[in-house]
């Protein structure tokens, strides 16, 4: 074996253990970002679930979500959407959020270097490692009225799924009857886990003009039976409900 060739099998071992070491230190979606043009370069929406500990607050004490949002606006973030009471219809009942907030980072590259900054990290110790879930996407920005109820659903599709496993608002699957419960699919995108083990590849954000036509909707036998239908598509599904939600201007 020749001397060159020992010494490009070596350049090659240490490119290896030096991927796998930043995949290791930062995880798979943020390496991800860093190394796609696309999702770096362009804006990025961050979903966070988060558990009652984390919007606890008082007014001497702000909240994990308070702080979350005043850091991420350091690096250009903007907060899109904040839930106030969240209720878990579907999914488990161990499962604890207490309230959701949506973000705007106006590249992936931002989003990076928060979670990878020591200011992020001095946040996250000081309130102990709240299991909060944070889902990123680089899809396409979502349509969100304010003061509307909605239900946040979270779920993880096969490749084998249909472009469209919910269906089409108006026409068919799940959906179907959104409209006539006054209800609109107000974001529809993939998503990665940021930090955490979440299965959840996709997420969907239906809006309705109050909580009770959400309910409705979700509990019509038709709409019941469409959601048996797509279940052979679907798993991990998650439903929340969460009442009021706000457009919040910056």
């Amino acid at each position: 074996m020749s001397r060159s060739f020992l010494a490009f099998l070596t350049f090659c071992l240490v490119l290896v253990l030096a991927t796998g070491g930043v995949v290791w230190y930062v995880g798979p979606t943020l390496a991800g970002i860093v190394v796609d043009a696309s999702r770096r370069e362009n804006p990025y929406y961050l979903l966070q679930l988060l558990p009652e500990a984390a919007v606890a607050q008082t007014p001497e004490d702000p909240s994990f979500r308070a702080r979350f949002a005043a850091l991420a606006a350091e690096d250009g973030a903007e907060l899109v959407w904040q839930a106030g009471s969240v209720e878990v219809i579907e999914g488990s009942v161990l499962l604890d959020v207490a309230g959701a907030q949506m973000l705007r980072f106006p590249t992936g590259a931002g989003l990076v270097q928060m979670f990878t900054g020591t200011s992020y990290r001095g946040l996250r110790e000081g309130f102990g490692a709240l299991p909060v879930r944070h889902l990123g996407s680089a899809g396409a920005p979502p349509d969100i009225s304010a003061g509307a109820a909605g239900l946040v659903v979270l779920y993880r599709v096969d490749e084998a799924a249909p472009a469209d496993p919910l269906g089409e608002p108006g026409a068919s699957g799940w959906l179907k009857l959104l409209p006539d419960h006054g209800g609109r699919l107000a974001w529809n995108a993939a998503v990665d886990p940021i930090r955490g083990e979440d299965d959840w590849n996709r997420v969907a954000l239906l809006q309705f003009p109050d909580a009770l036509s959400a309910q409705r909707w979700f509990e019509d036998p038709a709409t019941v039976t469409e959601r048996a239908i797509a279940a052979r598509y679907l798993d991990d599904m998650t439903v929340l409900l969460v009442e009021p939600s706000a457009v919040v201007s910056r």
